[in-house]
């Protein structure tokens, strides 16, 4: 696409900020502007918007055929970002915009997003990110399926301090978690059956480089609701490793099956897999930019 040499400034740039996360202020916009100015890059198209203008900003920065994408947004505006990105094999930064920035933090550590976008701009190097794909969807960070995402919902109320809403949406998410179990089956062997399977991609795991050529798999029993938040955290997965109640294992393919819809959440964000998905390891799924030294 590119030789090795990435002069950002020939490039055509794009920036899609949401505006909905919590790393968005007025000034935003502006910083933006003036961080890629000072690398060069002076007609960067920018779309700002809320969750719900996501899609039409995606969706245009397409059909502009972008080089280069600039995104500042939690994880699942992130992971759509990736997805789009690979398929128009165009490079990516992502930059830390939300609550809890997984994969920002896995390519530019701590850095906020301002010192990320001008570290990058100032040395850009290019990296090729593996992950996951289910139900014609990538991810990046990892995929929990299982009836214990359903309280994501019950959490989302509680922000919005709708306790009602909480309470009845956590009550029936309570009772689906120990009613509905999820068989799982590695490389097409059948191995046990979980409340929840989480699948994580190298660059997070702990236990894996960057490099590895698989995903990480486990099978998690959930017994309490304080174990259900902590899987729904994502962060707590190196806490998990010495948990008697977590099966963990390496594999190009996870499939689950159950007796009814499998509920999901991939980087954040949920979907419904049906009564059956098949998770795939991706290898080259999406190229971003990072600084050359890191």
């Amino acid at each position: 696409m590119i030789s090795n040499a990435i002069h950002l400034s020939e490039l055509k740039v794009g920036v899609i900020i949401n505006a909905s996360s919590g790393g968005y202020d007025v000034e935003c916009e502006h910083k933006m502007l003036d961080i890629l100015k000072g690398a060069g890059i002076v007609d960067a198209k920018i779309w700002c918007g809320d969750t719900d203008q996501m899609e039409r900003s995606f969706t245009e920065a397409t059909r502009r055929k972008l080089e280069v994408l600039v995104v500042l947004g939690g994880d699942g505006t992130i992971r759509t970002a990736a997805e789009r990105c690979g398929a128009e094999r165009s490079y990516l930064i992502p930059l830390p915009g939300g609550t809890m920035n997984m994969l920002a933090r896995a390519l530019y550590g701590d850095l906020s997003w301002e010192d990320a976008l001008e570290k990058t701009l100032a040395a850009p190097s290019p990296k090729v990110l593996s992950g996951g794909c289910v139900a014609d969807k990538q991810f990046f960070i990892a995929a929990i399926v299982g009836a214990p995402t359903l309280w994501t919902e019950a959490r989302e109320s509680i922000r919005e301090r709708d306790i009602g809403d909480a309470i009845e949406k956590g009550t029936a998410a309570f009772r689906n978690m120990f009613e509905t179990k999820v068989w799982y089956f590695i490389s097409g062997e059948k191995k046990g059956e979980a409340e929840a399977v989480a699948v994580i991609c190298p660059l997070i795991s702990e236990e894996m480089s960057d490099s590895e050529q698989a995903l990480e798999a486990a099978a998690i029993e959930v017994e309490n609701v304080a174990e259900v938040i902590s899987l729904l955290t994502v962060a707590a997965f190196g806490k998990w490793r010495d948990n008697r109640n977590i099966v963990l294992t390496k594999t190009n393919q996870v499939r689950v099956q159950s007796s009814k819809d499998i509920p999901g959440i991939l980087d954040g964000e949920k979907v419904n897999l049906g009564r059956s998905a098949e998770i795939n390891f991706v290898s080259k799924a999406v190229t971003v930019l990072v600084p050359a030294s890191s």
